[in-house]
């Protein structure tokens, strides 16, 4: 558990690496191993990694969701997803720590919606991707330690080709450059979301900050979720809480002011009315 769930640069070397072009490569044995295949939950802040699994095995963590994934596969986790790992001993594979920034930029570059990377999922590697994708991470690898010419202009090329590789595998996402309008506006309140929750806006400025009434948003939200603006607004906020209570031991009255709660019976009153459960309650259970 981290006592009060801080964001880490690459597990087990807390503020070393980070800054807004940084990408690095190493192979699943380098990092796993050393911990004996159990990587403890934790998350990172401005980076996302791409773990590319060639052979063996893992359970994975997303948040409060398991997973048991086993080769060949792809596992997407953009910062803020709490994961952690328990790797089949011997399991092979690359992992990818990229800046998200730069992450986005080469999503805009290749025109896709940047939204549409936004959170962790898992993709098997059909066997007419397996050796593009291998030989691309052992590129990125080849690249990334040396110290050639241009090196940060072909470590972005080499990205920009792997994220192709990577919406070709998944077909549901390759249809995301025909979003109609309504969709780009949903997909840009839900980023807006992820960045801004803690601040607790009203509906009507999320509504201002995309270009659409609040009754337009609401519309849209409808829509495609069934639910209102609000409802979306507040699902993250819970979501966030979640990882607060089940990975780490931070006071209830620090989470809701992290949250933007004035008052901590306040949130208390707001986590039970989604949850049927009151923060202590819920901690309690998920940790029992």
């Amino acid at each position: 558990m981290l006592g009060n769930l801080e964001f880490v640069d690459l597990y087990g070397e807390k503020g070393r690496f980070w800054h807004q072009t940084f990408l690095y490569c190493e192979p699943l044995t380098q990092r796993s191993a050393r911990h004996e295949w159990k990587i403890h939950p934790h998350r990172h802040q401005h980076i996302t990694q791409i773990f590319v699994l060639t052979e063996g095995g893992v359970e994975v963590q997303f948040d409060d969701e398991h997973h048991q994934i086993t080769a060949p596969a792809l596992l997407y986790i953009p910062d803020g997803v709490m994961h952690g790992f328990d790797w089949q001993s011997h399991s092979q594979g690359t992992v990818l720590s990229v800046a998200s920034p730069m992450l986005r930029q080469v999503e805009q570059n290749i025109g896709e919606s940047v939204e549409t990377l936004a959170e962790a999922f898992v993709l098997p590697v059909h066997e007419v991707y397996r050796s593009a994708l291998q030989a691309l991470c052992t590129a990125i690898q080849q690249e990334a330690n040396s110290a050639s010419l241009h090196q940060g202009s072909m470590l972005q090329a080499l990205l920009q080709q792997l994220l192709i590789l990577m919406h070709r595998m998944q077909p549901a996402r390759a249809e995301e450059g025909s979003l109609s309008k309504p969709e780009r506006k949903l997909r840009q309140f839900q980023q807006l979301i992820r960045q801004h929750f803690t601040v607790q806006h009203k509906v009507a400025w999320y509504a201002r900050q995309i270009g659409v009434s609040q009754a337009h948003l609401n519309q849209i939200c409808q829509q495609y979720f069934n639910s209102n603006a609000l409802a979306l607004i507040h699902n993250v906020l819970i979501s966030e809480a979640k990882r607060y209570l089940i990975f780490s031991d931070t006071a209830v009255a620090d989470i809701a002011e992290r949250l933007g709660f004035n008052e901590p019976g306040y949130f208390n009153k707001f986590f039970k009315r989604h949850t049927g459960l009151s923060p202590a309650a819920y901690r309690r259970q998920s940790q029992g």
